[in-house]
């Protein structure tokens, strides 16, 4: 490149304290350090900056220099100011930013299609999804930076810069790659099948014993003509259109407030569920009983249930219920949801926006790369 080349910031962390908190961070820091090797073999990224809580952790990456900046301790976190701390200490004006499980499906021709426009001195950027941005490279950061500080999360760092700050916004095709995001277990679970993910995340996840069952058991129906599928929660359309192109199954899609983050709903307590309400009415034990009157298996976006209840559960609580670990669950609500899902004679998945989206969409990847190829 004839100018400035590509400052990448990573942020890596955010859970430190049970088990599958560990297992979490753990498979963020392994997708992580692949994520660097597949940007290091593109040539657009000259240096790096990984922001973490973890001092202990040393990415096993070589070939593009690395520098490696700690949370400061006691000091709560928030995303914007930390962003815009470390482009205006290094002056950068060309960035990457992603987060630590952002994009473990990307290729490195992916990543050459998606950065190899990031030139020239107009103001731009590309990103995966523009209504909630788990990476974007963008020009000129540091102009951008006294309003990046403001955000408190990264979902909304794409829809800013297009619509409040009129940087023209490029964003990537759908896709299982453009999509998938390690949020939550339910995430890791459905990586572990996935043929493309890399190889230090690969290493990780199989050294995982969370059962595996209830992915197999969702392949299953959806691979199967006339099954019958329920998917709960933030879905796209995007994601119901290639479930609908891939599958002869039946879906039912049960969908609300998409954008609930982004469009700080959640953050005012403004988020209203259908779902919620019938759960209030029917009860847990009543709503899984219809549940399984309707569906075979059953993809769950748990976190609009939470937030129309305004309450809003612990990491490891959260966490433990998508793998319907009930008895580590401690919210009331939210250990009697678990039990009952657990109980359930179908296969369900629990989790967050990504499941019903990147999920679903590698998924549909998982089932196509299993099918016999024409003679």
């Amino acid at each position: 490149m004839s100018q400035e080349g590509i400052t990448l910031i990573l942020m890596v962390g955010g859970w430190a304290g049970s088990p599958v908190e560990q297992a979490l961070r753990r498979a963020h820091q392994a997708a992580a350090e692949d994520l660097l090797e597949t940007l290091r073999q593109t040539g657009y990224v000259e240096r790096a900056i990984i922001a973490t809580d973890d001092p202990q952790w040393t990415p096993d990456v070589q070939g593009i220099p690395l520098e490696m900046t700690v949370d400061r301790s006691g000091e709560p976190f928030h995303f914007g100011r930390r962003l815009a701390d470390e482009i205006r200490r290094v002056g950068a004006d060309r960035v990457l930013y992603a987060g630590g499980g952002s994009a473990p499906l990307m290729t490195l021709q992916d990543w050459l299609g998606a950065l190899g426009d990031l030139v020239g001195d107009r103001p731009q950027a590309i990103t995966n999804n523009l209504y909630s941005s788990d990476w974007i490279a963008f020009y000129p950061a540091r102009a951008l930076a006294s309003r990046i500080t403001t955000l408190e999360r990264d979902n909304a760092l794409g829809w800013v810069l297009s619509e409040e700050c009129g940087v023209p916004t490029r964003a990537l095709g759908p896709s299982a790659a453009t999509r998938l995001d390690l949020d939550t277990p339910a995430d890791l679970l459905i990586a572990r099948l996935h043929p493309r993910i890399g190889p230090r995340l690969r290493a990780v996840l199989d050294q995982l014993d969370w059962p595996i069952g209830a992915v197999e058991g969702i392949l299953d129906v959806m691979g199967r003509d006339g099954g019958h599928l329920t998917v709960i929660g933030r879905s796209a359309p995007a994601a119901w259109m290639m479930l609908d192109r891939a599958t002869r199954c039946w879906v039912r899609l049960f969908v609300e407030e998409r954008g609930m983050v982004a469009s700080g709903r959640l953050r005012r307590g403004e988020v209203r569920s259908l779902l919620a309400d019938f759960i209030e009415y029917a009860g847990v034990e009543g709503f899984f009983a219809e549940l399984v009157s309707l569906a075979e298996a059953a993809l769950m976006d748990t976190r609009v249930l939470m937030a129309a209840r305004r309450c809003w559960p612990s990491p490891a609580d959260r966490f433990n219920a998508d793998l319907l670990r009930w008895q580590e669950v401690q919210d009331p609500f939210l250990r009697e949801f678990t039990r009952a899902a657990a109980h359930t004679p179908i296969p369900i998945l629990m989790g967050g926006q990504s499941l019903v989206n990147g999920g679903l969409m590698a998924l549909v990847d998982i089932l196509e790369t299993r099918r016999p190829s024409p003679l």
